[in-house]
């Protein structure tokens, strides 16, 4: 048993110091008399909930606002929306958080959205489409090969998200490019390319690893 020095009380178990007034213990702690109740840990949900509430209690700020001042300030929208989307982003993490990838692949899309959407507010001046939509594709695929090398996952693990990038890639910016909205279209020229190449080389130097993914989740 462990002993106070100022107390000079026994106390059972095993403490750091005395629970009466905090003393320094003498003697040979023994084990726990009672059984130790493990800390309740918040849970995926819970996050979610917690995230929902804070998001409801700023659309109540913002509607507090508008009723005061009779119409809304030419910021709140905007602010309104990347709530939104910050409560879409932390419901996509904890939903796909052993999934680091799908992770990468939805938060590049929603903050691609995102920037799409503050430039059209902000007076549409073009830099959402001639600089975040090529930027944020080249940089997905190479957050993806990183992510891939980093957890050490074989090429067939993967594969699938480069492909699904590039054709987004091919798509997206190809009607972008083909609509001639973009004014400055180099960079997007270049990223365009450069994804259609990259997954060219993939699938020419590694076709096995990209039949074994087709065969493994489209039984082809």
């Amino acid at each position: 048993m462990q002993e106070c020095s100022r107390c000079h009380v026994t106390i059972r178990g095993n403490k750091k110091a005395c629970p009466l007034c905090g003393g320094p213990l003498t003697g040979e702690p023994e084990e726990e008399v009672y059984t130790r109740v493990a800390k309740r840990r918040i849970s995926r949900f819970g996050v979610v909930k917690c995230a929902a509430f804070a998001l409801i209690v700023f659309l109540a700020a913002m509607a507090a606002l508008d009723m005061f001042k009779g119409e809304m300030y030419s910021w709140m929208p905007l602010a309104i929306i990347c709530a939104v989307i910050g409560f879409l982003d932390i419901v996509l993490v904890m939903y796909y958080r052993g999934n680091p990838l799908k992770v990468i692949s939805w938060e590049m899309y929603i903050g691609t959205a995102v920037s799409v959407i503050v430039d059209y507010f902000t007076g549409q001046h073009g830099w959402a489409v001639t600089w975040v939509i090529p930027s944020a594709f080249l940089a997905l695929v190479i957050a993806t090969v990183c992510v891939g090398a980093g957890l050490q996952l074989s090429l067939v693990d993967f594969i699938l998200y480069l492909l699904f990038d590039t054709v987004a890639s091919t798509v997206i910016q190809g009607l972008i490019l083909f609509s001639g909205v973009n004014r400055f279209r180099y960079p997007m020229i270049i990223s365009f390319f450069v994804c259609i190449l990259f997954f060219a080389g993939v699938l020419i130097f590694r076709w096995k690893d990209f039949r074994m993914a087709s065969s493994r989740y489209f039984n082809m």
